[in-house]
């Protein structure tokens, strides 16, 4: 809430000489000195430096601000540098992991359609598949019972020991008659 009394502080148009008081003209447009106020414990003092510096001090105090000024941009360029160097890798690192991912993928697609295409293969190389081929590429039809044939190989055995017993007698004949001979 407002007081009528701080209402009327604000008001000048109804009195022209409380606005005129308003307004000091006697007062100086001058700014007061400043005095700064000094923390306690310390003393600041202004002195003027007396003592001159030679031409050799005043180029070694060079120097050494220009090897400071050098040795900090040295300072400032190798951590710019590695700063870099940093990004480089995670970038380069974030650009091999989506290879490795994508390589991933190529392979899992490859490896489910290796397997789409054994069991295609296996499909294909059952029995009656095969049957089936026989029968209507081929033009070739299934054994019957009366077809089958049976042979004794004992007789055959025996008789091709006897051709090679044979053989070897006469080896050894002809070699014994070449021996004779000489």
């Amino acid at each position: 809430m407002t007081n009528t009394g701080d209402f009327r502080r604000y008001s000048y148009s109804a009195d022209t000489s409380y606005a005129i008081q308003a307004f000091d003209v006697h007062r100086s447009s001058a700014a007061p000195s400043y005095i700064p106020e000094t923390a306690p414990g310390r003393n600041l003092k202004v002195r003027e430096n007396s003592k001159k510096k030679s031409r050799s001090q005043l180029a070694a105090e060079q120097r050494a601000g220009f090897a400071m000024v050098l040795k900090i941009c040295i300072a400032a360029v190798l951590s710019m540098a590695m700063l870099f160097g940093i990004l480089y890798n995670n970038a380069k690192k974030n650009e091999l992991t989506h290879e490795i991912a994508t390589l991933q993928t190529e392979l899992s697609v490859a490896q489910s359609e290796n397997t789409r295409l054994n069991s295609e293969l296996d499909s294909m190389v059952s029995m009656s598949m095969i049957d089936q081929y026989a029968v209507e590429k081929l033009g070739m039809t299934k054994m019957k019972s009366n077809q089958i044939r049976y042979i004794d190989v004992s007789q055959y055995k025996e008789k091709r020991l006897a051709a090679a017993q044979m053989l070897l007698q006469q080896n050894e004949n002809s070699k014994t008659d070449g021996k004779t001979a000489e």
